[in-house]
């Protein structure tokens, strides 16, 4: 007996002392318990809520689809991991929560009702919001100020301000060619910023992989020529047609090649490989060197990474492409072989929905 006691006692503790929101309901959604912290997130004191809908006191409506807890737990008997919703507190403001809750079930094994954990993460969420406008905005600006630069840099060069000697025509020369560098760097960063705010939509059509593989080799082949680096591609079914984002799909291909010309040292050869396999695409960019050291996988792909002592490129290339193949539900990893040959591979369903 006093070891029931002091189990439950032991039970009652450790939700109270919780530090993120609790609060347990029944079949009908009513709510039977509720933490210490729930009351500080809310405004609503335990015994305010006992016995109320978990529905009416913490949304302010009936729609059952909002809350987590209702529609996978009490219609579904089904958990929910780490889903955000919105909860009304009090005072009658709503906060944007991130939820985790599953079902109960008493010692006969029948349902008994549901569990949530929230924490508050409305200022989370708003510093995030700003961040993503604060990067939009601020590669606008650097956008709208390189442009006319550029112009102004060409029409000096063309001689249209006056004749120049050999050594301002040499320095402006230079000047035009990192000032073009930093307008693919504003790119890259516009680009990138449009991915973290989610403001990029996928347009699907029919793509023959094999030609659009062909078509990027033939973009770099020039660069190539000059370190003497020899490219070999490799495809097992030319006639594989794959559902994606044209524009996208062709920026991961010219990230790829583009990166393995770069590091690939002269006079080696860069193999490309595409096959199909369980219904999705498989395509293999190798090119030889110790590019990447093997401490450095987990990071490639992390935004304004540089491999080892590289100072040129935005860093942005790679972690564009991850997130151009994640939109894709696809599958993007790097490898270094015992070789110390540098291997990037994706994988993207043949099909999409």
């Amino acid at each position: 007996m006093n070891s029931e006691m002091e189990k439950h006692e032991m039970y009652d503790s450790i939700i109270e002392n919780l530090p993120i929101g609790f609060s347990m309901v029944d079949r009908d959604g009513n709510i039977t318990e509720f933490n210490r912290a729930a009351e500080q997130i809310t405004g609503f004191t335990r015994n305010e809520v006992i016995g109320k809908s978990h529905l009416e006191i913490l949304h302010g409506f009936q729609d059952e689809n909002v809350c987590p807890l209702f529609k996978r737990v009490l219609k579904k008997k089904k958990r929910t991991i780490s889903a955000e919703t919105t909860i009304r507190m009090k005072k009658g403001d709503f906060i944007t929560v991130e939820v985790t809750s599953f079902p109960m079930y008493d010692e006969e094994g029948s349902f008994s009702g549901g569990v949530e954990l929230f924490r508050n993460i409305s200022e989370h969420k708003r510093k995030e919001r700003e961040r993503k406008n604060f990067l939009s905005m601020f590669v606008h600006d650097m956008k709208n100020a390189v442009i006319p630069v550029q112009g102004f840099l060409r029409r000096m060069i063309e001689g249209k301000a006056g004749p120049l000697t050999k050594k301002q025509h040499e320095y402006l020369t230079l000047m035009k060619d990192e000032m073009n560098k930093f307008e693919i760097f504003v790119k890259e960063f516009l680009e990138f910023s449009k991915f973290e705010a989610k403001k990029y939509k996928l347009v699907f059509k029919d793509i023959r992989i094999n030609d659009a593989l062909k078509n990027n080799i033939e973009r770099v082949k020039l660069e190539a020529e000059k370190k003497n680096i020899k490219i070999i591609y490799d495809v097992s079914d030319d006639s594989t047609v794959i559902s994606a984002d044209d524009t996208m799909i062709n920026r991961v291909l010219m990230n790829l090649l583009d990166n393995a010309v770069k590091y690939t040292k002269p006079g080696k050869t860069i193999e490309v490989f595409c096959s199909v396999k369980d219904n999705n695409v498989f395509v293999q960019v190798k090119n030889p060197g110790a590019t990447i050291s093997e401490k450095e996988v987990p990071f490639v792909f992390d935004a304004f990474y540089r491999r080892g002592k590289d100072k040129g490129g935005s860093g942005l290339g790679l972690t564009i492409s991850k997130k151009i193949i994640d939109m894709h539900n696809g599958k993007i990893w790097v490898d270094v072989t015992p070789d110390r040959e540098t291997v990037i591979s994706f994988t993207l369903p043949v099909h999409q929905s």
